[in-house]
């Protein structure tokens, strides 16, 4: 009976044992989301990867390859020899591959395995976007060209997608934050025939929409040679008197300017001339000769001269004395005592003049004498004082 009991014993254990193992057996049956997902970042940014198993159980290991079928963890051990990936836990059932730091060059398809029977796989494909990059070295830089010729100026632009291209053009005569869209969208924006009106700042700007654009800035000079102009090409002044002349001068670059009078230069002379330069514009400015007690040798042909690398202009103004009109007394038929008003047209000064008997230089006798009496009080007064 002894025997039997214990051989009763051991078998119940040993039942017992297979039922604990086939019941072990059916509860660690992982549940594993083999669904593919897709992953998009930025690149320099965290990438997470998610992998979900639940009820793993001690027999089963997770397991990340990369797209290059190179083993990256076995569980939440790191086996591949690059610090900016690890396998994190943040609950029980996650086994998320984090990729910091990510580069374009880790996108791909990455699969997160379990060593089930089949094997078990979860793919999860990676893009990287790439946010825009201008090229410095491929793209053109502040550029010096001559007027009416062709200009082509470059923006080389990089990024996943790839960049749109815009063009804008920020004028020397407008604000700094105002621009101007030009061109069509492109790497390239030609200028043909071009003007000293397209001077300035154009700025290419690269989208694609995953990042703040880039831009890059190109300034263009416009070279032309000199073009003066004359506000009048005939001035007329009175002797002992002061004058002005002037002329704007256009050019770029900037031109050496200069009044002549035949061959001799005029520069600022105490007494007798003064040269003032103002600038108006890009590229423009007027220079002023200020001439000093008009004598009769002053009168004559000047000329406005300017310069440059690329050429020369003048221009010739006329200097001419305005006539003197003097007083004349002439001869009248009026009575004796009347007056004779001529002028007023404003071509001069109103004359007066006076006839009679009693008058002494065109003025009659009793004027004169008030007038010289008027005289000697006001001497005696400033005598006194």
């Amino acid at each position: 009976m002894l025997f039997y009991r214990h051989f009763w014993i051991a078998g119940f254990s040993v039942v017992l044992a297979v039922l604990e193992n086939t019941s072990s057996d059916i509860v660690e049956t992982p549940i594993f989301d083999t669904r593919a997902e897709n992953v998009t970042v930025l690149a320099g940014e965290t990438a997470t990867l998610p992998c979900q198993v639940e009820s793993l159980g001690k027999k089963y290991m997770v397991v990340w390859m990369s797209p290059k079928m190179i083993l990256i963890s076995n569980g939440d051990r790191r086996l591949m020899d690059d610090d900016r990936m690890s396998v994190e836990r943040p609950y029980d059932p996650d086994w998320n591959l984090h990729i910091r730091k990510v580069r374009y060059d880790d996108r791909g398809m990455y699969r997160c395995t379990l060593n089930t029977n089949p094997v078990s796989v979860k793919a999860v494909h990676l893009r990287v976007d790439v946010a825009p990059d201008i090229n410095e070295e491929w793209s053109s830089s502040n550029t010096v060209v001559n007027e009416g010729t062709t200009v082509e100026l470059h923006c080389n632009a990089s990024g996943v997608p790839t960049p749109n291209i815009r063009w804008y053009r920020k004028t020397k005569y407008t604000s700094a934050t105002e621009k101007e869209p030009i061109g069509t969208p492109g790497e390239i924006l030609f200028i043909h025939n071009i003007s000293r009106y397209c001077d300035g700042i154009y700025e290419c700007v690269a989208s694609n929409g995953v990042a703040e654009d880039e831009s890059k800035e190109i300034r263009v000079d416009v070279q032309f040679k000199p073009e003066v102009r004359l506000l009048t090409k005939r001035m007329g002044h009175y002797l002992g008197k002061e004058t002005i002349l002037s002329c704007v001068i256009s050019a770029s670059p900037q031109a050496e300017v200069f009044w002549r009078k035949g061959d001799k230069k005029l520069v600022t002379e105490y007494g007798k001339y003064r040269s003032d330069v103002f600038h108006d514009r890009p590229h423009t400015l007027t220079l002023n000769l200020q001439i000093y007690n008009l004598q009769k040798e002053d009168f004559g042909n000047y000329t406005c001269e300017a310069s440059n690398k690329l050429g020369g202009d003048t221009e010739n103004m006329l200097l001419y004395e305005y006539p003197v009109r003097r007083a004349e007394v002439p001869t009248s038929t009026l009575p004796p005592g009347k007056a004779n008003i001529r002028g007023g047209s404003g071509a001069g000064p109103v004359e007066m003049e006076w006839n009679g008997a009693n008058s002494y230089f065109g003025f009659p006798v009793l004027l004169r004498t008030l007038v010289w009496t008027l005289c000697i009080a006001v001497y005696n007064l400033s005598s006194f004082t």
